[in-house]
């Protein structure tokens, strides 16, 4: 089948990359696939960079909403800092290019489209293809008015208005516009969605704006290269110290409050106050040694008890399973995620997670067995499970590779594909 994806980027960002990884996964499995993407850092030809027309062939509606959103104040909207936010801005899409790739795609992905396509493109897209379209949860924001996490507001169980992550907002309510204009233009739309795990299925079934569309549940691919390799070859190739317990934590920035930092510093200061058997110090010298990826680590770095190494953001996959494998324990204190990629990531390279009760941790980490899910925010609770995983005999961090290996089989995410397929290219048949 003819496969189009869209998405604002093909390998920068975890979200990026999760795309990029389906498409090439569909690919090898015997379809024609194509991205599409505003920002191209690949070297795939199947990748598609999608321009911008400029301002002299806009159409007629395309140049009014542009005019309305700037009237409204829309280019003005702001949001708190650390919370991204889709404004339902961008500029017009050159198809051109796109269309000559894949002229008539059978299905249609939708995946990361903020600063790539407004509520509006994507109707009239959907109208120019007339193809089924599947659209990827990669976080909420489909779901919202515009917040890509809502953290602890729950407005968009009805109808998203007010909305607290907005410091500056348009001159009419910036979120309550952007949800109307998703009820009026998609809801009517027999778009399918797609939750790779259940904490994403739950709430788009309590949203406000599509929980009575259809929502199919399959676990996103991994790269091959996430897999279990020998600890002291990997940290002789990295420069860690072989007598170390080694904690790695890591996120595209550090300083983010939904990623939960604070909390691994607290549990951090919890594990020295109350001496656990993993924190044992001689001297100055530490037993314990926090290995941080993404920006900001420095920050992180000066509030921990213990000896850190900032490795800054990591972008090499061979680098980053490097990383993994070379971990004793990765901690993932994420206090809200539709994932994280990096719990996956991690257990698959055969080390034992100790994170917080959300996203996928449920489905993935059984607690003594291969991880630790601590309660919600409980650093005390993350202590334990860091200490637990600490001074493991090893044996957890084989179950983990063992059960991540079976949640993001490729064949099995193959199968799930290719019946979701076979089954829009049939209802699409009996349309015609």
């Amino acid at each position: 089948m003819n496969l189009l994806h869209l998405s604002n980027a093909d390998i920068a960002g975890g979200a990026a990359a999760a795309t990029y990884q389906l498409h090439t996964l569909l690919r090898g499995s015997g379809h024609r696939s194509v991205m599409a993407v505003r920002q191209k850092h690949s070297s795939d030809p199947d990748v598609i960079p999608l321009g911008v027309r400029p301002m002299r062939t806009y159409r007629w509606a395309e140049r009014y909403e542009r005019i309305q959103a700037r009237l409204s104040g829309g280019y003005g909207v702001a949001s708190l800092p650390f919370c991204p936010f889709n404004r339902n801005l961008a500029p017009v899409p050159n198809w051109d290019s796109v269309l000559q790739a894949m002229p008539r795609p059978d299905v249609l992905f939708l995946h990361w489209t903020t600063n790539l396509l407004t509520v509006a493109d994507i109707r009239r897209l959907a109208e120019r293809v007339t193809c089924p379209i599947v659209w990827i949860l990669l976080d909420m924001e489909p779901m919202t008015g515009g917040c890509h996490y809502p953290g602890t507001c729950t407005r968009f169980h009805d109808e998203c208005r007010d909305c607290p992550q907005l410091q500056v907002n348009g001159r009419r309510d910036w979120a309550r516009r952007t949800w109307q204009e998703k009820y009026r233009l998609l809801t009517g739309m027999p778009i399918t969605f797609l939750a790779p795990s259940k904490w994403l299925r739950h709430r788009l079934a309590n949203s406000g704006l599509f929980r009575e569309h259809r929502i199919v549940e399959i676990p996103l691919p991994m790269n091959e290269r996430m897999s279990p390799s020998n600890r002291a070859v990997a940290r002789q190739i990295l420069g860690v110290p072989a007598e170390k317990k080694v904690v790695l934590a890591g996120c595209q920035n550090l300083k983010s409050p939904r990623k939960g930092m604070d909390r691994l510093i607290a549990a951090a200061r919890v594990l020295e106050a109350q001496g656990r058997s993993c924190a044992k110090q001689s001297g100055n010298n530490s037993e314990v040694l926090f290995l941080l990826m993404g920006t900001s680590g420095h920050a992180i770095s000066a509030e921990l008890p213990f000896p850190s190494k900032d490795t800054g953001y990591i972008r090499s996959d061979v680098e980053l399973s490097l990383m993994y494998q070379a971990a004793d324990v990765f901690a993932c204190p994420s206090l809200e995620d539709a994932g994280p990629m990096m719990v996956s990531q991690a257990m698959l390279c055969g080390t034992p997670v100790v994170a917080f009760d959300t996203g996928i941790v449920p489905e993935l980490i059984v607690t003594g067995e291969n991880g630790y899910v601590a309660r919600l925010g409980d650093a005390e609770d993350f202590a334990h499970g860091l200490d637990a995983m600490l001074t493991n005999d090893g044996s957890a961090g084989r179950r983990a590779a063992e059960s991540a290996a079976r949640h993001h089989d490729q064949r099995l995410i193959v199968d799930g594909y290719r019946g979701l397929l076979d089954e829009l290219k049939r209802r699409a048949s009996q349309t015609l």
